[in-house]
């Protein structure tokens, strides 16, 4: 009984009733996606703090923090941030389902009303929206991957 489990509050009565009402929503589309994507970083992390670079670094004298930030997780991070653009599309699914339990108005309640009417075009028009989101997330991914990784340049 800490937040409510259903219902919606528009932003102009309020910004922090909007967000009181978001947050059970909110826990239950992001938890799974954080648990694999934290589970994920950390094997990557474990598998390149093991290799000669690493140690190299740590020979060398460099801070701790600067061997786990600049070297470790930098390296670490790329296969993470592919899996992060490729649960975009899980995401957008996961979204009308939580809109839909949850009572929120959004685009998954409006893409599952037009499925119900048999209003075709809404629904060509949500799944043609949907699908430009997870291409421009691939696109956002790629040019993430040429910030993080300098061995990548795209000409």
């Amino acid at each position: 009984r800490w937040f409510p489990a259903l219902g919606w509050v528009p932003l102009s009565e309020g910004i922090g009733s909007n967000l009181y009402h978001l947050v059970m929503p909110v826990i239950a589309l992001s938890l799974p996606l954080a648990a694999m994507e934290s589970r994920m970083l950390r094997g990557e992390m474990l598998e390149v703090l093991s290799q000669v670079y690493i140690q190299v670094a740590r020979a060398k004298g460099m801070r701790e923090k600067a061997v786990l930030l600049r070297h470790g997780l930098r390296n670490a991070i790329l296969p993470v941030i592919t899996v992060i653009g490729l649960q975009m599309g899980g995401l957008l699914g996961g979204a009308v389902l939580i809109e839909s339990i949850f009572s929120l108005p959004g685009m998954g309640q409006l893409v599952l009303n037009a499925i119900v009417q048999r209003d075709y075009p809404v629904v060509n028009g949500t799944v043609l929206f949907m699908g430009g989101t997870i291409l421009f997330t691939n696109l956002l991914v790629d040019v993430i991957y040429a910030f993080l990784d300098p061995r990548i340049r795209y000409s």
